[in-house]
């Protein structure tokens, strides 16, 4: 057997290293698909959107199918594995407290985005709802527990001093509720918002719940053992998902252009919601503990529970923190450079 000269072994170590790195990168670039839910294509899920247009989903690894699912269909989905990720977290927290084993790892608002409305000129304040109807999706929802928190807030008992009118899922039936006078006052997301202000002069706002309440609004669920057991993917899930959000805030119009194709609302409305969602976000996708304990305090109310449940067994920031600190480690930074993953 002949000898390898030194100057062909080198070549042959190289060649071996490099096509060990490269098999090593083709391997680590498999894309894994993982289904995410999302209760409308609002600004509030932008970030989600901004990041798979921007393909920082598929840079770590990820192809999130998107389902549009309200919570209370997310929340089973998720627990039994027919998703991956829910954003409908309020849902998802009310399941942890009746004893399901998912987490809140992600926090996207933690104010609520509801606005109150009437077009009777004698109410204007929270006590002046007193006997009146609120129109509303449905009890027990987001836009319940908000305006509940907001009547406290003000002295009057949200159980036994209004009527909760139930108008279905979308902002235009409560419109309609409002104006034929079924109900007294509604409830409106901000692309309802723009709507009433715009084409509804009688209409006015009582409230603006986003600067008087505080709760968990929106963010990522998971089940506990797909954070156990692929905490990892949760890991570059969540880094994306970071990208996401830091592009929004950075960079609106390139944003509002990007989610447009998912968006049906006008661009009127997608200006303002984006405005609202942008005001409303937290710092970093988390919440502090006073907030958490709150969130499980409603929570537990709500069910009719009469129990303690630790923040640990609700709240999980542990990588959504570390999805920040690797983007900081990196020196990343939101660029109009990046382009659209081709389709």
């Amino acid at each position: 057997m002949q000898p390898i000269c030194k100057p062909a072994f080198m070549a042959l170590f190289i060649l071996l290293v490099v096509g060990w790195s490269q098999g090593g990168k083709s391997q680590s670039r498999k894309t894994e698909t993982v289904r995410v839910s999302m209760a409308s294509f609002g600004a509030i899920y932008y970030p989600h959107l901004v990041a798979k247009e921007l393909g920082y989903y598929a840079d770590e690894g990820i192809n999130p199918e998107i389902i549009l699912m309200r919570g209370s269909i997310a929340t089973p989905a998720l627990v039994t594995g027919d998703i991956q990720f829910s954003t409908s977290s309020g849902s998802a927290l009310a399941a942890i407290l009746r004893g399901f084993d998912l987490r809140v790892i992600y926090v996207t608002v933690d104010r609520p985005y509801y606005s109150i409305f009437s077009n009777k000129k004698e109410l204007r304040t929270a006590p002046d709802l007193k006997g009146k109807r609120i129109g509303i999706p449905g009890r027990g929802d987001s836009h319940h527990v908000a305006t509940s928190l907001w009547l406290k807030k003000y002295g009057v008992d949200p159980e036994r001093e209004v009527h909760w009118i139930s108008t279905g899922p979308t902002t235009a039936t409560r419109i309609a509720a409002l104006v034929s006078g079924q109900v007294d006052a509604i409830t409106s997301p901000p692309s309802g918002t723009y709507t009433l202000k715009t084409e509804y002069p009688s209409v006015y706002e009582i409230a603006d719940l986003g600067r008087e309440v505080k709760m968990l609004y929106t963010g990522l669920a998971v089940a506990k053992n797909i954070l156990d057991g692929r905490s990892e993917m949760v890991r570059r899930f969540l880094r994306a998902t970071v990208k996401g959000r830091e592009f929004y805030k950075s960079f609106k119009d390139e944003t509002l252009r990007l989610t447009k194709k998912y968006d049906p609302n006008s661009e009127g409305s997608r200006k303002a919601d984006y405005e609202i969602t942008l005001e409303a976000m937290t710092k970093d996708g988390t919440e502090d503990l006073e907030t958490q304990k709150s969130d499980i305090d409603i929570g537990l109310r709500n069910l009719g529970m009469r129990t303690s449940v630790p923040p640990e067994r609700v709240f999980d920031f542990r990588l959504i923190g570390e999805g920040y600190n690797d983007l900081r480690a990196a020196k990343w930074k939101p660029s109009l450079t990046s382009k659209p993953v081709t389709k």
